[in-house]
């Protein structure tokens, strides 16, 4: 399998800057664990059809926060080291396999972030490809859980060299707990 997390910024396909053709597919695709970041939550979150780069998260709904905890299906997923590293494998060999280019992925307790070029798909269909193969991993390796991730999640696209090498070094490098992938 291929090393996905040392430095590939410099591996993007055939990329040639300013063409707006091969940007059109880099991604930096984010989802969160199931029960994470509800309305209301004192990070702030993000509103129903809010999610567009740019956009302040939201502040203070104690009221939604707590209808949407009433409303969990199960507890809140917390990923554990093991679980997080089973979970960027994961992401990783889905990339393989599609022959997609994974440039950073940083699977944190919380949520995911993944930096990726998947052409032949928009970002919302390589973020569901990503989640449902780390989701049958982490059940194939004993996960109890029914709901791994929230719906959804954020795509941001990518479309420049510049905010490229912003977006990798922030995944990699500006997480609040340290990567635990290789």
């Amino acid at each position: 399998m291929r090393k996905h997390g040392a430095s590939f910024v410099g591996e993007a396909r055939g990329r040639a800057l300013g063409d707006a053709m091969a940007w059109s597919y880099t991604y930096h695709l984010t989802w969160t664990c199931y029960g994470q970041w509800l309305r209301g939550d004192v990070r702030g979150y993000v509103e129903d059809g809010c999610n567009e780069p740019g956009t302040p998260y939201a502040w203070g709904d104690a009221q939604g926060h707590n209808a949407d905890a009433n409303r969990m299906a199960e507890t809140a997923c917390w990923l554990t080291d093991a679980q997080r590293r089973v979970a960027e494998e994961a992401i990783g060999e889905a990339c393989v396999f599609r022959r997609w280019s994974l440039l950073a992925v940083n699977v944190q307790p919380d949520h995911v972030h993944t930096v990726l070029e998947a052409p032949e798909v928009d970002g919302k269909r390589a973020r569901r490809i990503l989640k449902d193969r780390a989701t049958r991993v982490l059940r194939q390796v004993g996960g109890s859980r029914r709901r791994w991730w929230t719906e959804g999640g954020k795509v941001d696209a990518i479309r420049s060299e510049a905010r490229l090498r912003e977006v990798v070094e922030y995944v990699r490098n500006r997480q609040p707990f340290k990567r635990v992938g290789r």
